[in-house]
């Protein structure tokens, strides 16, 4: 027929098929599962497994002990790489968790003598994974017996004296991905990797030029697949999916081509979920989490505090902290109990800080509050990040003066109370016009 045109029917399937492909899949609610059946099926498939770890979650604890007593966790993994211990001391851990005798006092070196200044690796859930790990291999025979491999450089805290000494030290990530690669990849085995979830997200695409990136970045761009797990403790994350909240405790759902994946998690950077993680680890409610405290014992022993005050010393404070890390250290070792609400004489200041916590959720930041010489930096910090750690804990519901540190006029503590349960302590230096400082909130 004249004008009529001949179509070639492989190309027309192609074409649909290209136009299918161009499509973006449709959206499923995010389904959970019995988490460590999960996890020991990803063994199958990926050589690496990372699971996030939100530091000092007690809940988060529990569950990596759970997974390691499993019985068929030591049947698909043979190590489990962690960022909390200076791999100076690994012949001692491979000591120990092989059952070996090795007296507290040598054994503690592993997780307080990290290039951390900080004390978060000297709370009790870190010493009690490395003792369960010994527990588990106990029964396991020969080459079945699970390896810890200490990820953090092995600096000789004794060589250390300026913060110019310990700067060397600090190319962790790098240190930790050669480890896996020389102890894991190499010999053909497979491991568990337990870093801070800041170790594991994924980079934006393309990723930044120049920045070396994490441990799971480091290992993927060298060709190896990773499955990465988010571990969530602090968001609700019933506000992204409604149904969260009847899932079992744990669960772990996959993330990908699922409503609660495409959640934008990262309002900086307008990133889902799914884009930095493969699945997520849910333990519960944010109201339900409880954070490890450090031991009594250790706040009674002269020596280490000597010992953690004076490594503090050499890192400067956050320019958003009202209080260092190391009066923080000291206050909690003199009242280790919870701080009790006082009379609030100054209503005025503290609806102040109401004021400005509830902004910085929406990322804004009110300049006449704060005083001149902090006004830019702190406006700057709290427009750009307050939405990322406050925004996931819902509205504000109370704010309680709690003991004024020292006495100071100039210095307050409250305890903030969140819609989804959370509690924050929020430290702020006020100028002598009752103006903002500082201000600096950590978990209760």
């Amino acid at each position: 027929m004249s004008g009529s045109v001949s179509l070639n029917p492989l190309s027309v399937i192609l074409a649909i098929a290209s136009f299918a492909a161009a499509q973006p899949k449709p959206l499923r609610p995010a389904m959970p599962v019995e988490p460590i059946s999960a996890i020991v099926q990803q063994f199958k498939s990926h050589t690496l497994v990372a699971l996030g770890d939100n530091e000092g979650s007690v809940q988060g604890s529990e569950f990596r002990i759970k997974l390691v007593r499993d019985p068929r966790f030591a049947a698909v993994a043979n190590d489990i790489v962690v960022e909390f211990g200076n791999s100076r001391y690994q012949d001692l851990v491979d000591r120990f968790t092989l059952g070996q005798e090795v007296s507290p006092e040598s054994l503690r070196h592993v997780w307080q003598d990290t290039t951390q200044a900080e004390y978060t690796w000297d709370l009790p859930i870190y010493q009690q994974f490395f003792q369960a790990v010994r527990d588990v291999n106990s029964s396991l025979q020969g080459s079945r017996k699970i390896r810890v491999l200490l990820g953090d450089p092995p600096i000789e805290w004794e060589k250390i004296h300026s913060l110019d000494d310990l700067k060397p030290w600090l190319n962790r990530d790098s240190f930790g991905a050669e480890v896996v690669r020389r102890e894991v990849l190499a010999k053909g085995r497979r491991a568990l990797i337990v870093y801070g979830e800041q170790h594991l997200v994924r980079p934006a695409t393309p990723a930044v030029p120049n920045i070396v990136g994490g441990i799971l970045e480091q290992l993927e761009k060298s060709g190896t697949s990773v499955f990465a797990i988010h571990t969530e403790t602090r968001q609700d994350l019933s506000a992204l999916q409604p149904d969260v909240p009847s899932w079992p405790k744990p669960s772990l759902a996959i993330l990908r081509d699922t409503t609660l994946g495409a959640a934008i998690t990262d309002s900086r950077q307008k990133r889902s979920l799914a884009d930095q993680f493969d699945a997520v680890l849910y333990l519960g409610h944010p109201g339900e989490m409880t954070l490890s405290k450090l031991s009594r014992a250790l706040c009674n022993e002269h020596s280490y505090l000597e010992m953690r005050l004076a490594r503090l010393a050499l890192i400067p404070p956050p320019p958003s902290a009202a209080v260092s890390p190391m009066q923080m250290l000291q206050e909690y070792c003199q009242n280790p109990e919870r701080p009790v609400e006082v009379v609030d004489s100054d209503p005025a200041t503290t609806r102040m800080v109401r004021d400005t916590l509830t902004d910085a959720a929406q990322g804004k930041a009110d300049p006449s509050r704060f005083a001149p010489e902090s006004r830019e930096r702190f406006v700057t910090f709290l427009r750009n990040n307050g939405p990322l750690f406050l925004a996931p804990n819902g509205p504000l519901q109370a704010l309680v003066l709690l003991d004024v540190p020292g006495g100071k006029n100039s210095q307050r503590r409250y305890l903030a109370s969140f819609a989804n349960g959370r509690k924050i302590v929020v430290n702020v230096e006020l100028s002598s016009a009752h103006r903002l400082l500082a201000i600096d909130a950590r978990p209760e």
